[in-house]
């Protein structure tokens, strides 16, 4: 992907929608690209979490082991995002994701993430007004 498609995939995700496009850019900016094929897994339940994707295409699973028993909790699907939390913490992954088919993401890591949120203290602010916006709507 180029950078200009990268920015209108993030600007028509929620996570983003509240910021400046100028922010947008910065953001898009250390975005990469991941390929993974069906049934690859992405992440471990228990892993430490330090990426944040967005599904491009495809889809995945989203797994948590309950009293030893693997349950499928949820499907993420393209233009949707996981893995957010760990923009902002060093914290465990709550679930395991496996992919249903071949999948395109765009990532975007924790440390690079820290690094421009110190340059542009706004980004964080537009997360974490989305991620208050959500956590009010779950309650």
């Amino acid at each position: 992907m180029v950078l200009l498609e990268k920015i209108i995939l993030l600007n028509n995700i929620p996570l983003f929608s509240l910021l400046k496009t100028e922010d947008i850019y910065m953001v898009a900016s250390i975005a990469s690209e991941e390929v993974y094929g069906k049934d690859d897994v992405l992440f471990y339940q228990g892993d430490l979490g330090d990426k944040l994707y967005i599904v491009v295409s495809g889809e995945v699973q989203v797994i948590k082991q309950i009293n030893g028993v693997e349950t499928q909790v949820a499907t993420i699907k393209e233009n949707e995002v996981l893995g957010e939390l760990s923009l902002f913490d060093a914290e465990t992954r709550t679930a395991t994701v496996r992919c249903n088919s071949s999948c395109h993401f765009l990532v975007i890591e924790r440390n690079q993430m820290e690094q421009l949120v110190y340059e542009y203290p706004a980004i964080a602010f537009g997360f974490i007004k989305v991620l208050i916006s959500r956590m009010r709507n779950q309650n």
